[in-house]
């Protein structure tokens, strides 16, 4: 899939599409679930990320904050609404430990940003993460590249899908208007089609034995490495 010469900024999603969050977080999860002594800690898994998913996207709707869902998350997962914000937050530090230490990259992510980059183009993170855990990620990791620009939802005030997010993406930017950015990412819905709605373009990507997060329409041509753009 060749870019073309009108794109002057490329935006990548970060979990998902650069870094394989559901992996870290599975293993955050086992370990939390071992920590608490929850039975088969295994399997304890599934019932994190559901519990993830839907309190991820109360925070995209703008219903809680980032640092509320993660108070949520914890409470659900424990069976306990009257747990307090401080003990919760300790609990998700339990999580947050391992998820960390399991951090890694798509085979495909570096050489991406780099082949970005190297085309002249602005490169650069939109991510609905925190500014904090997405900096250390993209260090830990090694994707932290000069030049490189981070744009999270807490420092713009907005999450993808809202329209304010790629708005205030621009004005981090200096960007006059949409007509100059490119959104990669695997989120259909977040990634693609409000991305679209907002003067933009994108690239859907589905990576192969990945099943996608939200279903697309039809005609819609996803790629499944990042490798087969060509910036």
């Amino acid at each position: 899939m060749q870019i073309g010469s009108e794109v002057g900024v490329v935006l990548f999603d970060l979990d998902g599409t650069l870094v394989d969050h559901d992996a870290a977080a599975r293993a955050g999860a086992v370990h939390l679930a071992t920590k608490l002594g929850l039975p088969s800690p295994q399997e304890q898994w599934r019932r994190w990320a559901e519990i993830e998913r839907r309190w991820f996207l109360e925070f995209e709707r703008g219903t809680v904050t980032h640092t509320g869902q993660r108070i949520r998350r914890c409470r659900e997962f424990l069976g306990d609404d009257q747990l307090d914000d401080a003990t919760a937050l300790r609990i998700y530090d339990v999580y947050v430990e391992a998820y960390r230490a399991a951090w890694r990259t798509y085979p495909d992510a570096a050489d991406a940003l780099e082949r970005a980059a190297a085309s002249g183009r602005e490169v650069g993170i939109l991510t609905n993460g925190a500014t904090e855990m997405q900096a250390r990620k993209l260090s830990a990791t090694g994707l932290d590249f000069d030049g490189l620009r981070l744009l999270a939802a807490t420092d713009l005030g907005a999450a993808k899908p809202n329209p304010r997010a790629y708005a205030a993406a621009e004005a981090r930017l200096g960007v006059a208007g949409p007509g100059s950015m490119l959104l990669i990412g695997d989120d259909w819905h977040n990634d693609v089609a409000a991305a679209r709605l907002a003067g933009w373009q994108a690239i859907y990507l589905v990576r192969e034995g990945i099943a996608p997060h939200r279903a697309m329409p039809q005609e819609e041509t996803p790629v499944a490495s990042l490798s087969q753009i060509e910036f």
